[in-house]
């Protein structure tokens, strides 16, 4: 988003800095505002905010009147503002689902969204069990090791999961995690065809986790719900048992979203 060449003399994090300032204060101001008066209000150079306004335009994230030459928040916020939103809608919508997912498996059930290169537990719903699966909320997850992050890099579209798939470090986490990117991309279509995808101890020994992807209204995978728990209990043998239930959970989040399998 920061043009970082055109402030060389400092770092990365400074830039950011002051580029995510200037953005606090144009939100707070009521309208637009001239260069001098947000320099000033800012206490930066005008070469400096010249720079990092111009970036800002041309990602659209302000604008300016090419009459006043005034500055203000631009369209580009919108949507950043509305992918935020649909986020935490999400996380309310589908909270009483996890909580009967949770009740119906015995297992630890999470709500799971793409992050870059990995993924993110953003709700969970703890077991009851004492020995149970509770990772913290905001833990990133590998995509190619964790039943989620096969589910969120399986259904992206095809050029955007092969490029993540070539960035990617697949690190070796137990002896059953898959590094090979042939074999990963042979797990994905076998997550595609069945519609759940399974980490049998490949992010952990001891650990189980099986995850379903929630669809939006026009039939974009937009999250992963999963339940976590001890091979004792999560196994080849109950797995079929609790996907059938994972997915059907997932259907349901999907549907109140206002997706329709037919789409």
């Amino acid at each position: 988003m920061i043009d970082f060449v055109a402030e060389r003399k400092e770092n990365s994090v400074q830039v950011l800095e002051k580029a995510l300032t200037v953005l606090e204060h144009l939100s707070r101001i009521d309208g637009d505002i001239d260069l001098s008066s947000l320099a000033h209000a800012l206490s930066l150079p005008k070469t400096t905010l010249l720079r990092l306004l111009a970036t800002l335009k041309r990602h659209h994230i302000v604008q300016q009147d090419e009459q006043s030459r005034r500055f203000r928040l631009g369209w580009a916020l919108i949507h950043l503002g509305e992918a935020a939103g649909r986020a935490f809608n999400l996380a309310g919508l589908a909270h009483p689902h996890l909580e009967r997912l949770a009740g119906q498996s015995g297992e630890t059930a999470n709500l799971i969204l793409l992050d870059g290169e990995y993924a993110m537990y953003v709700d969970q719903v703890v077991s009851p069990s004492i020995i149970r699966g509770v990772p913290a909320v905001g833990t990133p997850l590998g995509l190619h090791c964790t039943a989620a992050g096969k589910v969120l890099l399986g259904f992206l579209p095809e050029q955007e999961s092969a490029e993540l798939i070539r960035r990617m470090r697949l690190k070796r986490l137990t002896e059953k995690t898959i590094t090979d990117p042939a074999r990963l991309r042979a797990e994905l279509e076998r997550v595609r065809r069945q519609g759940y995808a399974v980490d049998g101890e490949e992010t952990e020994l001891g650990g189980c986790c099986v995850a379903a992807p929630i669809r939006d209204r026009q039939g974009k995978v937009m999250a992963a719900v999963s339940i976590m728990g001890p091979t004792h209990r999560v196994n080849p043998g109950s797995i079929p048992r609790l996907a059938r239930i994972v997915m059907s959970t997932a259907a349901e989040i999907s549907q109140k979203l206002g997706y329709k399998p037919e789409n």
